[in-house]
């Protein structure tokens, strides 16, 4: 016959080693699927932003907790930001910038900050004619 504290030490044993798997695979299941995790620092959108085709700048200083930001637009000449507002998903910036002004009927940029390139990168719609072009802004140092 076998030794009775053995075979209670061997299922304690195995009941703790399951136990134990089962713990660390739910608590790395849990991390990686938690939102709200942020991967990319929304301050790195702070900064004078020159578009690549044209002398055209925007100009971002403060970046709000309630997903606006404080930005400027020339062209050479200031225009009017009706709205500003930012945005981080799944680690990714993302902001749009609608002009109030003369000319400027609600032109949108929608742009994505690029960290590896750190250049602001999208869209803009240009209300008057209806049109979309690709664009780009690279920090001006």
């Amino acid at each position: 016959m076998k030794n009775p504290t053995k075979i209670i030490l061997t299922l304690v044993a195995a009941a703790i080693l399951i136990i134990l798997v089962v713990v660390l695979t739910n608590k790395q299941s849990s991390e990686s699927n938690t939102p709200g995790i942020k991967t990319t620092n929304e301050n790195l959108l702070v900064g004078n932003w020159i578009r690549t085709d044209f002398e055209y700048r925007i100009s971002i200083s403060k970046i709000n907790e309630d997903g606006t930001l404080a930005a400027q637009y020339f062209n050479p000449n200031q225009i009017n930001v009706g709205k500003a507002s930012w945005a981080e998903s799944y680690g990714n910036l993302k902001i749009i910038i609608e002009l109030r002004d003369v000319n400027y009927p609600g032109s949108t940029y929608t742009l994505n900050y690029l960290p590896d390139r750190d250049m602001l990168a999208g869209e803009y719609y240009q209300a008057v004619e209806g049109l979309t072009f690709y664009v780009e802004f690279i920090r001006k140092h």
